[in-house]
Parts: structure tokens; C-alpha cells; sequence
């Protein structure tokens, strides 16, 4: 039986044309074939038989580009873990910025009814599910193999929230909100058709959760006009783009919102916009 310096001398060596940073990437998976941290796996001398197995095939994996997050089975957002898997949008860290804008918006507001179009794994409906007592939250998807990480996500963390999550499998563009909600949030695919991926993101992400167009604006257009059919009068906008769209997106929002927002990363770059309906 081998220590965790060896095996992890030996998973760098297997990953390092394969990955960008072989070492985290063999630290992170043998974490997480023990259930231990980064640093105390480390420390340990002897790893079980089916502990070893399970690493050298996960490194195997990781070899020819499976994202970390579907080789373990779970994302980390916010303070949750999510379950995911082929078929869903893995969340971005990038993300948790727009929630934390939507969670300040509404935190003192009585039973704010918030949407999530084009929910995926439900790591936006679910940070603030759980995050605030307040709220009813509706979750829009379409696709098939989305639903099940969705619905898998909300049984298992159904305990944690206060008001019962309503799924609706419906396509965005089809969704009419009537007027009932004081909030939407939306991850809508904004990645212009012809930019180049990772490898990683390209061959095994559903590239109906990442292409948005020939310049990436053709779904978030479709998820803003949905949000004109959800929103009441005064209700709150925030959608994620392209860093690139911020300008474009919000001339498109200023048509029927006010108090237009770009919102930047702590690097500067723009993550998402965020407005008022009249």
C-alpha cells in the first residue's frame, strides 16, 4: 500500500500534459476519495485497497478532461454541496455573487416570490432557499438530465428549507410568470457559438446550458423577455453574461427597466446586470 506522497507523486506525473494544475487537481480528488481535507490527506501513510483503487481511477478519468466536480459527484456553492453529474451545468464560484445581490435585495421583504429560469442543478434556487426563511422559490428548466440533478438536489436538501420548492419543466421561452414574481434570477447559456472552451467545459458540459448565439445574446434576450412576463410591476432583475455582453445587456434591459446595474468581479470584469422593472 502506498502513502499519500507517493500516490500523489505518481497522479502528477499521469496528469501533467492533461491538466492545468496536476497537483491541485490530484490533492482535490484524493480529498475526496477519503473524505478528508487537502491538508490532514496529507498525512496519511496507508490508504485502503478500495481507497487506492478508487483514486487511480478517478485519476484515470481526470486524464482525459472529465471535470473534477463529475468524477466526484458534487460541486461546492456557497454552503452547499450539490450533486451533479453529465447533463448539468457544473456552478461557478462567479456565480455566488449574484446570489449574494439577490439575498441583500430581499432579505427583508415577507414571503418574496422569486423565480430561477434555467435552474440546472439549483444552485441559485437553493443558496437562497436555504439561505432565507422569507421566500418561495420556483425553479424553470427544460432539459431532461438537468431535471433529475434538480430534483436530486431539492430532496436532498429539502430539510433546509422553510417554504416548498416548485419545479416547472418548461422551456424559458415558453415560461409565463403571469406577473407573480417579485424576483428573477437567471444563468441563461451566453457563450458566443464560435469561442473556444476548455476542453473540460466543451466535450462533457451540455452545451445547451453554455452557447448562447453567434455573440451570445440570443438566450440571455429570450430569459430577459421572460422575466417581463414573470416580474410584477418593481420587480428585481439580476441575470448573468459574458463579460463581454455588459454593455449590450444592459441597453437591452434599460428598454423596460430602470435603475440599470452592471455588476464586476473583484478582478473587474462584469458578471452579471441587475434592474427595476417599471
Amino acid at each position: 500500500m502506498n502513502g499519500a506522497r507517493e500516490l500523489l507523486r505518481w497522479a502528477v506525473q499521469e496528469l501533467q500534459s492533461a491538466t492545468q494544475d496536476p497537483a491541485l487537481d490530484a490533492q482535490i480528488l484524493l480529498a475526496e476519495v477519503t473524505g478528508l481535507s487537502r491538508t490532514h490527506v496529507l498525512f496519511r501513510e496507508r490508504f485502503e485497497v478500495d481507497e487506492e483503487a478508487q483514486f487511480r481511477d478517478w485519476i484515470g478519468r481526470r486524464q482525459k478532461g472529465e471535470p473534477i466536480q463529475y468524477i466526484t459527484g458534487r460541486a461546492y456553492f456557497r454552503n452547499l454541496t450539490l450533486e451533479v453529474g453529465p447533463g448539468v451545468l457544473i456552478p461557478r464560484p462567479e456565480s455566488e455573487q449574484l446570489v449574494a445581490d439577490v439575498i441583500s435585495k430581499i432579505a427583508g421583504v415577507v414571503e418574496a416570490c422569486v423565480v430561477d429560469l434555467g435552474a440546472g442543478s439549483g444552485a441559485l434556487t437553493l443558496s437562497i432557499a436555504t439561505e432565507l426563511s422569507n421566500v418561495k422559490v420556483t425553479a424553470v428548466e427544460r432539459e431532461g438530465a438537468a431535471i433529475s440533478w434538480l430534483e436530486r438536489n431539492v430532496k436532498n436538501l429539502g430539510a433546509l428549507v422553510n417554504h416548498e420548492i416548485e419545479i416547472i419543466r418548461a422551456d424559458v421561452m415558453q415560461f409565463d410568470g403571469k406577473h407573480n414574481f417579485d424576483v428573477v434570477i437567471a444563468n441563461p447559456p451566453y457563450i458566443p457559438d464560435t469561442q473556444e472552451l476548455p476542453k473540460e467545459v466543451v466535450d462533457f458540459e451540455p452545451r445547451a446550458a453554455l452557447f448562447g448565439g453567434p455573440e451570445g445574446l440570443d438566450a440571455p434576450q429570450v430569459f430577459i423577455a421572460a422575466a417581463l412576463r414573470a416580474l410584477k410591476p418593481g420587480g428585481y432583475l439580476a441575470i448573468e453574461h459574458h463579460e463581454d455582453q455588459g454593455e449590450a445587456i444592459c441597453e437591452i434591459l434599460e428598454r423596460s427597466f430602470e435603475s440599470v446595474h452592471l455588476h464586476y468581479d473583484l478582478n473587474g470584469r462584469a458578471r452579471f446586470s441587475s434592474g427595476v422593472l417599471k
